[in-house]
């Protein structure tokens, strides 16, 4: 493995996978767990980002292509999953006050929204099916797993960091990140349905 290959993989997948803008989405979204559920938490989202990351580097496109799936149709979907999740976060400022399993579930919310599409999402997982083909599968996914790492690292800390903020801050960064996400997540679903009109056409 060249050592320069992996450190621009590593950057690339750095800026891609965003560890620290995804450090505060995490801790939003799992601020009302306790500490045992953020731990079960992260480690779903690890595991099941490593998990769809390393079938794309392995497989290429051709994981998607399996299922049936168009690029654009992921995109799509990635897009859905994310704008119900940070609709209140825009909103209100934070997630709905509820006890709901379903919205509260350690397991839900690490595979949606956080392993898929924040960690692993159509940025990430294309990087690593052109990154294997240029550079490598054994660069491209130590690289990845390294920035995963450092994502488990950040998540495993969110709440010491985040204590030292008051409520109104909290609140304001709710609002600022959510419109970010919101964004992105806008643009998932319209960059896939331009995508697929203009194969349509």
């Amino acid at each position: 493995m060249n050592p320069e290959d992996f450190v621009r993989v590593l950057v690339a997948m750095f800026v891609i996978i965003d560890p620290l803008g995804n450090l505060v989405v995490f801790h939003l979204l799992t601020e009302r767990f306790t500490r045992r559920e953020r731990a079960q938490t992260i480690a779903v989202a690890i595991i099941a980002a490593a998990v769809m990351l390393v079938a794309f580097s392995a497989g290429g496109t051709g994981a998607l292509a399996l299922l049936g799936i168009s690029d654009a149709s992921f995109r799509v979907a990635a897009g859905l999953l994310l704008l119900p999740t940070v609709y209140n976060l825009v909103v209100q400022g934070e997630l709905p006050h509820t006890h709901d399993s379903a919205v509260l579930d350690p397991l839900q919310m690490g595979l949606v929204p956080l392993a898929v599409p924040l960690l692993a999402g159509p940025g990430a997982l294309a990087a690593v099916v052109a990154y294997s083909a240029s550079l490598g599968r054994v660069t491209t996914i130590t690289a990845t797993l390294c920035v995963l790492l450092l994502c488990a690292a950040g998540f495993a800390m969110a709440s010491w960091l985040f204590s030292l903020a008051n409520g109104a801050a909290m609140r304001l960064l709710a609002r600022l990140i959510g419109l970010v996400v919101f964004a992105i997540a806008t643009e998932f679903v319209l960059s896939g349905l331009a995508a697929a009109l203009h194969v349509a056409g």
